[in-house]
């Protein structure tokens, strides 16, 4: 059964049409990034996948199940957020929040057992970060909170997994850590992934299809959409190349951190 599914969708708020036409699937073994400029509905897209905004037309469903109906099967899909890092004093232990990932699983009279917080040392130990498991969450550098919150989506064992641009206020060393990450869920736990990300290299290499949205426009393909820049530059509004070295593409624009 296919993780997600998207058919005819055009996604937006009331009378404002952000994309339209947009059509894509999420197979079991995908890796899919989206790319696209601020601004231009990557965030609305997902988070009309998730169920959180309605679509203003055409459906999303998560293993065959319409998500914006009853869908018992919209929490199989693990979600880490757009956000900077968690500062203040916020009481939550990191432990407190990646056992929340199991709230959506849980029953009104359930509560967290030993059985739980075993597979929360175990998440939270593979994601490397058991010395941090009592520490408060907003103490944490922003790499250990991205790290948390994997964990914290780990534990429904996800159909899928959604990131939304993940490696967002974090430093050069904890992104490329992060990155690393991602795509070690993808080969070593065979996860599907639907990245947001501006950051597009590190990942051609694994990437299964590509989606640009921008500008009241979608594409849904492969590399050969990165080749278009015709269409690039319709999308960012600025004049955008591309380089391709041993078989690999990169971006290059005049502002690099919107490619």
């Amino acid at each position: 059964m296919r993780p997600i599914a998207v058919n005819n969708l055009k996604i937006g708020y009331r009378n404002r049409v952000i994309a339209e036409n947009i059509n894509f699937v999420l197979e079991e073994n995908d890796f899919v990034i989206v790319i696209g400029p601020n601004g231009g509905g990557k965030t609305t897209l997902v988070k009309t996948i998730l169920g959180i905004i309605p679509p203003l037309e055409g459906t999303v469903e998560v293993l065959g199940c319409s998500v914006h109906h009853v869908c018992p099967h919209r929490k199989r899909i693990g979600y880490v957020p757009q956000m900077g890092r968690v500062r203040g004093n916020l009481p939550a232990t990191l432990l407190d929040v990646v056992l929340s990932g199991l709230f959506p699983y849980m029953h009104r009279i359930s509560f967290i057992g030993k059985d739980e917080r075993e597979l929360a040392i175990k998440m939270i130990k593979e994601l490397g970060l058991y010395e941090k498991r009592n520490e408060p969450f907003s103490s944490l550098s922003g790499g250990q909170q991205k790290r948390g919150l994997v964990a914290r989506a780990l534990m429904g064992h996800p159909d899928a997994l959604i990131f939304d641009e993940p490696t967002s206020g974090v430093d050069i060393a904890a992104a490329s850590e992060f990155r690393k990450l991602i795509i070690e869920l993808h080969r070593e736990k065979g996860i599907p992934i639907l990245l947001v990300t501006h950051d597009i290299n590190p990942y051609l290499d694994h990437l299964t299809k590509i989606i640009i949205i921008g500008r009241g426009e979608c594409r849904v393909g492969q590399l050969e959409l990165l080749k278009d820049e015709d269409f690039l530059k319709k999308i960012y509004g600025e004049s955008i190349k591309t380089l391709q070295i041993n078989g690999k593409i990169y971006l290059l624009s005049g502002d690099f951190h919107n490619v």
